[in-house]
């Protein structure tokens, strides 16, 4: 996956397997199976995939992501980080959650912090500076054991809304 201009994207890496049943707006399986930038394009309400005992949540409307109450129904006993990396309007950042509480979250925009909550936590110690999409895909290898890498060349199986 190369990275470009206009690079825009979002989702919620879960610790474990993931109930599709549990996330926001009653989602339906599609019975379909692409690649993460297919989710993004069309949009599709959801995209998931495991890998390496993680379950990539791709989630281009923010139905989940950054949804602290969503991100509690559906990990509320492993770990679980939502991320965001938006070139074109040059927004960055996670949320960290362990047994479904947030407990840390820090996002920038154009270079300032919007939103910010919790203590810094140790994996941000020497991780690029200043915050974007280096910093964020680092944050994901340091607290998932996953690269972006890993969730990018994974296929998705599609999951749409009923509501």
């Amino acid at each position: 996956m190369e990275f470009g201009v206009g690079w825009k994207m979002n989702g919620l890496i879960v610790e474990g397997s993931v109930d599709p049943a549990r996330l926001p707006g009653r989602p339906r399986d599609a019975s379909e199976t692409v690649d993460v930038d297919t989710v993004y394009e069309r949009p599709c309400d959801y995209g998931m995939a495991v890998v390496g005992g993680w379950t990539f949540i791709a989630d281009p409307q923010f139905r989940v992501s950054f949804n602290d109450d969503a991100v509690q129904e559906i990990s509320d006993r492993g770990r679980a980080l939502a991320w965001v990396t938006n070139s074109a309007s040059t927004v960055h950042g996670f949320a960290w959650y362990v047994d479904g509480a947030p407990l840390r979250r820090i996002v920038f925009a154009e270079g300032e912090v919007v939103d910010e909550s919790g203590e810094r936590i140790p994996e941000e110690d020497s991780a690029p500076e200043p915050l974007s999409e280096d910093y964020v895909f680092e944050m994901m290898v340091r607290l998932t054991g996953q690269g972006w890498s890993d969730g990018g060349e994974a296929l998705y199986r599609v999951w749409t809304c009923a509501e």
